[in-house]
C-alpha cells in the first residue's frame, strides 16, 4: 500500500541505482546500449518482470516490460533513452562515468538526462508490480538506443518494427521538467506537449586557396563574417497556441503589471515590445522563433596554407508551422552571399500537439500539485527534439516531463559539465510517477 511506502528510502535507492546506471558508458557515438539493457533486465528480473530486448545492430539495443493489464483501457508507456552526449573529462570534478554520490547528489553523465527519469521510472515501475493492484490498461516500459543521434537504432526503430508491441495510449517521456527561480519563486513544472524540428544545414564557401602570406579572399573568411551576421538577425517571434498557454500560466508567477503583461504578450499592441523582453530569458526564447547556432566551422590543412574551401554546420530548430523553403529563403537573405552553398537535410513532418486536457495530462497535474504545493503546472512547446515525435506520428498522446524541480545551474549541466541530481528530487521524481501512474490504471 501507498501508506507504507517509506519515500526516503526510495529515494536513497534510487540514488544508488542511478550511479550504477551512470557507470555504464554509452557515449553516441558509439552507443554500446546493450550493457545499459541489460543491467535494467537484471532489476526487472529481481522484481519478477520479464523483459525482451531488442538488437537493432550489433551494440545496440532497445529494451521493453510490461506489466499486463484487464484492457478495459489503452497501455500507457514509459519511456527514456540509454544513450548520453560525450564528456570532456578534463573539466569535470568527479569522473563522468563514476556516478559519484556526493553532497545529497548523484554525479554524472546522465544524471538528468536521461537516465535520472529512466531510474525514477522504473523504481515506479517496481513498486506498480510490488503493489499487487489490479491494472485496467497495461503498463509498458521502454529504453532506447540512438535517442541522441536521432533514434535510427531506438525509437524509429522500434516504431518502424515493432509497433504492434508497443502502441500505447499515452507516452510518458523526456522534454520538459519542473523549475525554481527561473520565472518567479514557484516551482513550475512545464510538461512538454509539443516540440520543435531540427534540421542540419551546411553551408560551404569555396576560393583559390594558395600561400598563407599573400592569399586573399579566403573563403574561410566568408565563413567567419556569416555566423555572425546568423547571430545579429533576429527571425521573427511567433505565438502558438501552446506558447501562450503556458505564458498565461507562467504569469501567475509575477506581480502586476508584469502578470498582466506577460499573460497578453500575443496582443497586437504588445507583441513586439514582449518578443524583446521574452528573449532575455534564452529558453522563452527558443520557444518563440526559429533558431540557428553554428556548432561546427571545418577548413584549412596546414599552418601556411590558405584552404580553398571552408564548411560550417548549422543546428537549426524550426517552429512546427515554419517551412523548410521558408526557412531556406530567409537564410539565404540574411547570409546575404550567393557564393555560399546551402544544403540542407530533411527536417521531420509537422506534427500537432497532444492535448493539453486529457486524461494523463490532468492526473499528473493533480499529483503535482499535490505533491509540490503552490507550483504550476503548464504545457510548453520543448524547444529540443526528443523520441516523442515517432508516437506522435503514430497517433499516441506524448508528454516529456522530469518530475524533478531543477535550478538554472543544474540545468546548465545536462549536456554539459558535472551534470548532476539531488537525492530529493530522484525521491520527489519517483513519487510523482508512482501516484500518477495509480491513478492512471489501477
Amino acid at each position: 500500500p501507498m501508506s507504507e511506502i517509506i519515500w526516503t528510502d526510495v529515494g536513497r535507492d534510487t540514488a544508488r541505482l542511478l550511479s550504477r546506471y551512470i557507470q555504464i558508458d554509452t557515449t553516441n557515438p558509439p552507443g554500446n546500449e546493450r550493457k545499459s539493457a541489460d543491467f535494467l533486465e537484471g532489476f526487472l528480473s529481481s522484481r519478477s518482470v520479464q523483459s525482451t530486448i531488442y538488437t537493432p545492430a550489433p551494440g545496440r539495443a532497445n529494451l521493453l516490460a510490461k506489466l499486463e493489464g484487464d484492457g478495459s483501457e489503452r497501455p500507457i508507456m514509459l519511456l527514456h533513452h540509454m544513450d548520453v552526449v560525450p564528456a570532456n573529462t578534463v573539466r569535470w570534478a568527479e569522473e563522468p562515468f563514476s556516478g559519484t554520490l556526493a553532497y545529497g547528489h548523484v554525479m554524472g553523465r546522465g544524471a538528468i538526462d536521461d537516465k535520472g527519469l529512466g531510474v525514477m521510472q522504473l523504481m515506479a515501475f517496481g513498486l506498480l508490480k510490488d503493489s499487487g493492484v489490479t491494472l485496467k490498461r497495461d503498463v509498458l516500459m521502454l529504453a532506447v538506443s540512438d535517442e541522441e543521434l536521432g533514434g535510427k537504432c531506438g525509437a524509429q526503430w522500434m516504431v518502424k518494427n515493432h509497433w504492434p508491441d508497443i502502441q500505447c495510449e499515452f507516452v510518458w517521456d523526456e522534454g520538459g521538467t519542473g523549475t525554481l527561480g527561473i520565472m518567479g519563486d514557484r516551482p513550475v513544472f512545464a510538461v512538454s506537449v509539443a516540440e520543435k524540428r531540427g534540421m542540419i544545414v551546411q553551408l560551404t564557401a569555396k576560393g583559390a586557396g594558395g600561400h598563407g602570406s599573400f592569399s586573399a579572399n579566403s573563403p574561410l573568411i566568408l565563413l567567419v563574417s556569416a555566423p555572425n551576421r546568423l547571430k545579429s538577425s533576429q527571425w521573427p517571434g511567433q505565438f502558438g497556441e501552446v506558447t501562450k498557454s503556458f505564458l498565461r500560466n507562467v504569469s501567475e508567477t509575477q506581480s502586476f503589471p508584469s502578470s498582466w503583461l506577460v499573460r497578453n504578450a500575443s496582443m497586437p499592441p504588445f507583441r513586439s515590445f514582449m518578443v524583446k523582453k521574452l528573449a532575455s530569458i534564452p529558453v522563452i526564447n527558443a520557444m518563440l522563433r526559429d533558431t540557428v547556432t553554428v556548432t561546427s566551422v571545418q577548413s584549412g590543412a596546414g599552418m601556411n596554407v590558405a584552404p580553398d574551401s571552408s564548411s560550417a554546420r548549422l543546428d537549426v530548430r524550426l517552429l512546427p508551422t515554419t517551412e523548410k523553403s521558408e526557412f531556406l529563403r530567409k537564410l539565404k537573405s540574411v547570409l546575404g552571399d550567393d557564393s555560399i552553398l546551402i544544403e540542407s537535410a530533411e527536417p521531420p513532418p509537422k506534427i500537432g500537439s497532444s492535448a493539453m486536457d486529457s486524461e494523463f495530462y490532468e492526473t499528473l497535474a493533480r499529483v503535482i500539485y499535490r505533491r509540490v504545493p503552490q507550483s504550476i503546472v503548464t504545457p510548453i512547446q520543448t524547444p529540443a527534439g526528443t523520441d516523442s515525435r515517432f508516437f506522435r506520428q503514430k497517433g499516441s498522446q506524448a508528454y516529456g516531463l522530469l518530475p524533478a524541480v531543477l535550478t538554472q545551474a543544474d540545468l546548465d549541466t545536462m549536456h554539459g559539465v558535472d551534470e548532476r541530481i539531488s537525492i530529493a528530487n530522484l525521491e520527489l521524481g519517483t513519487r510523482i510517477i508512482y501516484e500518477t501512474l495509480l491513478e492512471l490504471c489501477a
